[in-house]
């Protein structure tokens, strides 16, 4: 089987770790859609949206510390400027400027305080506490939890650990109770129930193709607590389990390459959707088994959906 070559626009850097990043100027693609062009330390360029960090103060010769918060399947690079003042895990204290209400996508009450940082840009902090809630400190010391695209994703810093019925790690039999949009996102969610009766969200697009329906059990592991305030939730696969081994068919071979001449082997399965399944490999290994058109594969995790999988040493003949 043919190798494919797929460009990448961008160097090939390790994700979650942090690298020092030039900004050499601005570019527009359009009405509104503004980036910075980015140096990385090995001389290469890639693009930084402009909108998320209009107040970090970047100009073209400075240079910032950016996270490489993720590289998707396709080897495509997305980066986290370090905030010019705040830094994750710590506990910062926030003007509280007002307050709000609503009810949630759970169709819950939501109890949130409206805080302003340095830049004044605010943010909604909930809280559990009703009684703060209706008597507002004129400060709030927040824990934050995490910086995407430039926002802050706060709590109070006595509610950052809050009893939880469910375990991570655990899985527990789901009722789905049906779907809706979050006001925050605009994305569809499922809307499930645990065996307590507390509700959970979860993303549709990752989803979908399960075919879940009002009224379904669905066995779901539990992972960590994330920044918004839910749990994640792993939904049983269709068709895969952890750990055990099946045979998938072989759909191509690609080589991601790099601005910095560095190269990838990638070795597409298919699942049973017919989604890509992607192998990260040395190049010996994929001409090795590139002429196979199946092969057994462990899956070693499911994250969203996506499977996680690895060669067993036999191999169909």
């Amino acid at each position: 089987m043919d190798i494919r070559s797929v460009p990448i626009p961008n160097a090939r850097l390790e994700e979650g770790k942090v690298y020092p990043f030039q900004v050499v100027k601005m570019v527009s693609l359009g009405p509104g859609d503004d980036w910075f062009v980015m140096r990385d330390p090995n001389g290469y360029k890639t693009l930084l949206p402009r909108s998320y960090y209009e107040e970090y103060g970047l100009k073209p010769g400075k240079e910032i510390l950016c996270r490489v918060d993720k590289i998707n399947c396709n080897g495509r690079m997305f980066l986290e400027p370090m905030h010019p003042h705040y830094r994750e895990g710590k506990v910062y204290s926030f003007d509280v400027v007002s307050k709000g209400h609503r009810v949630n996508i759970l169709g819950e009450d939501e109890f949130f305080l409206i805080v302003g940082d340095l830049f004044n840009k605010q943010w909604k902090v909930r809280t559990y506490q009703k009684a703060r809630w209706e008597n507002p400190p004129a400060q709030l010391p927040c824990l934050l939890k995490r910086i995407k695209k430039g926002q802050l994703f706060l709590v109070p810093g006595d509610e950052a650990s809050r009893p939880a019925t469910l375990q991570p790690g655990r899985t527990y039999d789901f009722t789905v109770e049906g779907e809706g949009s979050h006001p925050d996102d605009g994305q569809a969610y499922y809307i499930v129930r645990d065996p307590f009766g507390g509700k959970h969200l979860l993303k549709k697009k990752h989803f979908a193709r399960y075919g879940l329906k009002k009224g379904q059990k669905v066995p779901c592991r539990v992972d960590k607590f994330g920044t918004e305030g839910y749990f994640f939730l792993e939904p049983e696969h269709p068709c895969y389990k952890r750990g055990k081994v099946y045979e998938f068919p072989l759909d191509r071979l690609e080589e991601l390459v790099f601005t910095d001449g560095s190269k990838q082997p990638v070795m597409i399965l298919q699942d049973c959707f017919g989604e890509d399944v992607r192998l990260h490999l040395d190049r010996e290994t994929l001409l090795r088994y590139g002429r196979f058109r199946t092969l057994q594969a462990r899956v070693k995790d499911i994250r969203k959906g996506r499977l996680d999988v690895e060669l067993t040493d036999h191999q169909p003949s």
